[in-house]
């Protein structure tokens, strides 16, 4: 059935609000899964709230956290989850992170010991509706070719533009561990070049693909940059490796504790010209043929505002 945005947003709030989380905290999901049906994200958005909702019955995730802030530099905070939902701990690290920018320039909050944050791409918005470019790193359990030590380790940018930001949200596999879920509960395969098998043989069959592992993007160079965000998402923020994150519709009883990091620079610190330039690359852009990242995105978003979502049923009366 198809609902509009506001009705899938309260129905998100009250289920959060029965599992025991205070308003903030309901909120938070609530908005970062709306924005992920909104923008088309459908692995990231209603898909997993039967894994959200078995982590808060059973303890994986703490409906009532003492998250602590702490600023170790001048320009680098640390905020300590204490078992967050990752939709709350993000949010509220937007908040803190960006006066902080504004004062010094630049800076970056690590975020430890919270659940999955869900998609990058809201974190990095907001920073850059504030005004500031934005950029965001997320280590995750072991998934990429050629042996499971990596993960998707997804990364995300923005960076005020009118009339919407530039917002660049990807994970460093050829697609998320979602999307090849959302495959298996429709029965349908999936296309070659996804995945490998535990054999290290390619395979359309999700099933044996969630069991092996996933093809980076770009082959070494996306494996490479995989390297980079465990050493910045999971290493330097999160204080941990990817190799000892469990998958949370394994283990939901398990506190996971991914590593997320988020840093922000305001851009007119640096050039005046830094919107005019801005806008020349994107009317280049645009005669050459191409297009700003994000676009089908927020096409996807109108749609929806316009038309509504489309919702399984008894996600409602849940």
């Amino acid at each position: 059935m198809r609902v509009q945005p506001e009705e899938l947003y309260q129905a998100l709030l009250d289920h959060f609000l029965r599992l025991g989380l205070p308003e903030e905290g309901a909120r938070a999901f609530a908005d970062i899964l709306l924005e992920a049906e909104l923008e088309g994200l459908r692995s990231h958005g209603l898909a997993r709230l039967p894994i959200y909702t078995a982590q808060l019955e059973r303890g994986g995730l703490n409906p009532r956290p003492q998250m602590r802030l702490s600023r170790v530099r001048p320009s680098l905070l640390l905020l300590e989850a204490d078992g967050a939902p990752g939709p709350w701990a993000g949010l509220r690290a937007v908040e803190a992170l960006v006066p902080v920018v504004q004062d010094q320039g630049i800076a970056a909050i690590a975020v430890r010991d919270a659940g999955h944050v869900g998609p990058l791409g809201p974190y990095v918005r907001r920073l850059a509706q504030a005004g500031l470019i934005g950029m965001a790193f997320a280590n995750t359990p072991p998934a990429l070719a050629p042996g499971p030590v990596l993960g998707t380790n997804p990364i995300a940018f923005s960076t005020p533009m009118q009339p919407e930001p530039i917002v660049v949200d990807l994970a460093l596999s050829v697609v998320s561990r979602g999307k090849i879920l959302e495959h298996l509960d429709r029965g349908e395969s999936i296309p070659e070049g996804w995945a490998l098998d535990r054999q290290g043989r390619p395979t359309t069959d999700p099933k044996a693909a969630l069991e092996g592992v996933l093809v980076p993007i770009g082959g070494t160079k996306g494996f490479a940059l995989a390297v980079m965000v465990e050493v910045l998402a999971g290493i330097l923020a999160g204080d941990v490796l990817g190799l000892d994150l469990e998958l949370p519709w394994v283990r939901p009883e398990m506190r996971l504790g991914p590593g997320f990091l988020l840093m922000a620079l305001d851009g007119g610190a640096l050039s005046s010209r830094y919107q005019e330039l801005l806008q020349r690359l994107a009317a280049a852009l645009e005669e050459a043929g191409s297009r700003l990242p994000g676009k089908r995105r927020r096409e996807a978003r109108t749609m929806a505002t316009t038309s509504g979502i489309e919702v399984p049923e008894g996600v409602l009366g849940r």
